[in-house]
């Protein structure tokens, strides 16, 4: 690909995370493509449809929150599962938009599936050590992730500081998880 057909791409993808994270499935590719500075025929030769750009846009969100939880593994076992939730708590805060359930089957399942396996790692060695109450499930990750989507969608967007909605619940949370 040509220089300049490369750094439109990236911009198109830049703007498409942007206004996708804040607007969610009612972004349309007119709003994509103004953000990016192009014209509508540039986006459509990068991306056939709008599909194919979620998927896309999708695809660099989820690997990203793949590579927090790889960085939660390298926290101490006390904290690596406060770790990830707080790490998945920002992204959504910041992109509450880009939520898998969202956008359905848009959504890439092998990374959604490898996220879940690697949060379920976490929640292993954290019990393992004696810092997690054995009793918590893969599911109370799940479940915990879903009511921060939950409570990010539900608040107001000025609700990012350390006193946001999802941060107090999650701090909640997370000391009842604490052994």
């Amino acid at each position: 690909m040509r220089r300049d057909a490369t750094d439109n791409r990236d911009r198109l993808l830049l703007a498409a995370e942007h206004v996708f994270a804040s607007r969610g499935t009612s972004a349309n590719l007119d709003d994509i493509a103004r953000a990016a500075g192009v014209g509508p025929a540039t986006l459509y030769r990068r991306f056939t449809n709008k599909d194919a750009l979620v998927r896309e846009v999708l695809h660099g969100f989820f690997s990203r929150l793949i590579e927090l939880a790889k960085d939660a593994e390298q926290a101490p076992p006390r904290r690596c599962v406060d770790m990830f939730l707080e790490t998945v708590g920002y992204e959504l805060a910041d992109k509450a938009g880009l939520a898998a359930a969202l956008w359905g089957d848009l959504a890439p399942q092998a990374l959604i599936d490898e996220l879940t396996q690697r949060s379920a790692q976490l929640l292993a060695r954290a019990q393992d050590a004696g810092a997690i109450r054995t009793d918590l499930t893969q599911a109370d990750i799940t479940t915990t992730v879903w009511a921060l989507r939950g409570i990010v969608q539900a608040s107001q967007p000025t609700d990012a500081g350390p006193n946001a909605p999802w941060r107090t619940h999650l701090d909640h949370v997370l000391k009842s998880f604490h052994s």
